[in-house]
C-alpha cells in the first residue's frame, strides 16, 4: 500500500471511506470499515498533520507514524512505519531500557581511588594511588570534589606519588572528536571514557557586569589570556558569540574581541579535546586540591602587555596533591580502597540523560552494559545485550542497529513500528517513563505546545540530526488512554519549521483520541 492511501489512518481526510475499505488489511486497530469512516465524520481536522506534511514539501516516504494504546495489541497508526530509518537521539530509549533490564533502577556507578600502601604517621602516602574508572556517565567536579574530600577525610593528607588512571573497564574505541561532524570542540562530540571527568568540558563565563571571564572547572596548570574588550551596547544580531574569539589549545586559552552588555551573562561550553585525556584529569584534580571550590577567574590583560598575563586571583592552598603527577595504567591485585564516591542512582541518571539528550552520558551508559556483562565494555558486545535484554522481554527488534548508544552516529537505525512495540512493552515500568521529559514542562520538550491542553500530557524524548527530526514515547489522550508514540522524519527539510509543525499536530492529533 502506497503512502498517499496510508494517509486514511493518521488524517482521515484524503481518500473516501470506500476507498478505505479496500485496505483496511493494514489498518489492524480498526475492527470493522464502517466504525473507522463513523470515527472520521466526526474528527477533528484542525491537527492534520498528514496535511502538513504534504505542504511541508517533505516526500511522503521520508516520514513514518505509530501509534498503539499501550494496553491495545495492535496500533492505531501505522504509516511508513516498517522501514529503519536513523532516529537519532531517540535511539536513547532503547539504551535506557535495556540499562535498567541489566542494572535495575537503583544501580550506582562507584568510582574510588585505591593503593597498596598506606599513609605515614604525618598523613603521607608514598605508594602510587590508583582512580580506578567505572565509566561513571556523570562524574561531575562536585563529585570528583567529593572523592578527594574523602580521601582526605580518610587520613591521607599528602600523596607523594604519581595517580594512576585506570581506564581499563572499557575497551579503547575513542575516535577522533572531529569524525562525527567535523566540530570537535562542541562538548556532545566528546569521546566515551572508563574515568570521564566532568565530561571533559570547559565553561567559559562571560559576564559583563563584571568584566571577567572565569572557567569552570579551574584546571591547575591552565593559562587563560583575557584580552576581551567591554562594550556598552545591545548585543549583535549574529549572536553573542559572533564578536569573540575563543582559542583552546592544550593548558592554554586565549579569549578576544568585544562582549557587548546588551547580551548579558553567557556561559560558552567547550569539549577540551585539544587537551589530552590525562592532562585533563591532573588539572581538575590538582585545581581541586589547590583551591576552594573549582573556579578561578581569567586572568585580567592589562593593555600594552603583549598578553602577558597576571594572576590576580591566585586560589587559597588546601592540598592533597599539590602537583599531581598522571599516569595511565591498571589497578594492581591486593590494592585496598582509600576513598570513593558513588553516582546517582540509574533512574536519576537516565531522567539527565533523556532530559537533555545527553550523547556524553548516553555513550557511557550503553558502553558499561557489556561492562557489567563481559567485564570490558566494547561497541560490539553491547549491541549484543541490548538484543539479549530485548529478547528476554519478548522484543525481537529486527531493524534496529544500535551505533554507539546516543544516536550521535549515521549507523544508527531502527524502525517506528519497532520502537513503538518495546514503547508499549515498556509502558509498564514507571522506572522507564518517569525518565521521559513532560511535554511543555521541561527537557527537550519544555517549550513544546505550552500553550494548549498538550501541556503534562506526554512524556517524550526527542532527535535531532541535520537531516532527521524524531520524536517518540507517550502521550495521554481525552478518552484517558495513554498511546505510545513514534514519528520520524529523515529528510534535508526535516529540521524546518514546517517539519516541527508536522510532529506538533502529530501529537495533538494523538491528544484528541
Amino acid at each position: 500500500m502506497t503512502f498517499l492511501a496510508k494517509k486514511i489512518m493518521v488524517g482521515g481526510l484524503f481518500v473516501s471511506c470506500s476507498v478505505f475499505a479496500q485496505m483496511v488489511d493494514d489498518v489492524t486497530a480498526v475492527p470493522a470499515v464502517s466504525s473507522c469512516c463513523a470515527m472520521m465524520t466526526g474528527m477533528r481536522t484542525s491537527f492534520d498533520y498528514a496535511g502538513a506534511l504534504m505542504r511541508s514539501g517533505i516526500p511522503n516516504g521520508a516520514a513514518s507514524f505509530y501509534v498503539q494504546a499501550v494496553n491495545q495489541p495492535a496500533p492505531l497508526v501505522n504509516t511508513n512505519a516498517h522501514g529503519a530509518q536513523n532516529p537519532a537521539s531517540v535511539i536513547k530509549l532503547v539504551t535506557s531500557f535495556a540499562a535498567l533490564k541489566t542494572f535495575g533502577p537503583d544501580f550506582h556507578w562507584t568510582t574510588q581511588l585505591l593503593s597498596q600502601g598506606s599513609p605515614d604517621a604525618a598523613g603521607v602516602l608514598h605508594q602510587p594511588v590508583y582512580l580506578k574508572g567505572s565509566g561513571d556517565p556523570q562524574l561531575v567536579i562536585e563529585k570528583i570534589d567529593e572523592l578527594t574530600q574523602n580521601l582526605a577525610k580518610n587520613g591521607v593528607k599528602q600523596v607523594d606519588a604519581p595517580i594512576v588512571v585506570d581506564r581499563s573497564i572499557f575497551k579503547d574505541e575513542r575516535q577522533d572528536a572531529s569524525s562525527f561532524d567535523g566540530e570537535p570542540a562542541m562538548p556532545y562530540n566528546a569521546q566515551p571514557d572508563a574515568a570521564l571527568m566532568n565530561f571533559r568540558a570547559l565553561i567559559f563565563r562571560f559576564d559583563p557586569e563584571t568584566q571577567q571571564v572565569t572557567l569552570t572547572p579551574w584546571l591547575m596548570g591552565y593559562s587563560l589570556n583575557n584580552a576581551v574588550q567591554w562594550v556598552d551596547g545591545a548585543c549583535p544580531s549574529g549572536g553573542w558569540k559572533s564578536t569573540l574569539a575563543l582559542n583552546v589549545s592544550g593548558d592554554q586559552a586565549y579569549m578576544g574581541g568585544k562582549y557587548y552588555s546588551g547580551c548579558g551573562a553567557q556561559n560558552w561550553n567547550f569539549h577540551a579535546y585539544q587537551t589530552a585525556a590525562n592532562d585533563y584529569v591532573k588539572g581538575i584534580l590538582g585545581g581541586l586540591m589547590a583551591s576552594g571550590g573549582g573556579m578561578q577567574p581569567a586572568y585580567f590583560v592589562p593593555p600594552n602587555n603583549d598578553l602577558n598575563p597576571i594572576n590576580l586571583f591566585a586560589p587559597p592552598v588546601r592540598s592533597v596533591w599539590t602537583q599531581p603527577r598522571i599516569e595511565e595504567g591498571r589497578t594492581p591485585v591486593g590494592a585496598h580502597v582509600l576513598a570513593s564516591v558513588q553516582s546517582a542512582p540509574l533512574t536519576d541518571i537516565l531522567r539527565d540523560m533523556n532530559h537533555f539528550s545527553n550523547n556524553v552520558m548516553a555513550r557511557q551508559i550503553y558502553l558499561s552494559l557489556s561492562a557489567k556483562e563481559k567485564g570490558v565494555g566494547s561497541l560490539e558486545d553491547s549491541a549484543s545485550i541490548v538484543t539479549h535484554r530485548l529478547a528476554e522481554q519478548g522484543l525481537h527488534l529486527n531493524s534496529l542497529r544500535m551505533g554507539n548508544g546516543s544516536g550521535l552516529s549515521r549507523e544508527t537505525a531502527v524502525s517506528a513500528e519497532d520502537l513503538g512495540h518495546m514503547l508499549v512493552r515498556a509502558s509498564s515500568d514507571p522506572s522507564f517513563v518517569n525518565t521521559l521529559a513532560r511535554l511543555g514542562i521541561e527537557g527537550t520538550v519544555k517549550n513544546r505546545l505550552t500553550n494548549t491542553d498538550m501541556v503534562g500530557r506526554g512524556r517524550l524524548k526527542t532527535g535531532t540530526l541535520s537531516d532527521v527530526r524524531a520524536i517518540a514515547g507517550y502521550i495521554d489522550g481525552k478518552s484517558g488512554a495513554r498511546y505510545a508514540v513514534v514519528s520520524i522524519i529523515q529528510d534535508g527539510a526535516a529540521q524546518t519549521a514546517a517539519g516541527k509543525q508536522v510532529h506538533d499536530l502529530f501529537l495533538q492529533w494523538v491528544g484528541e483520541q
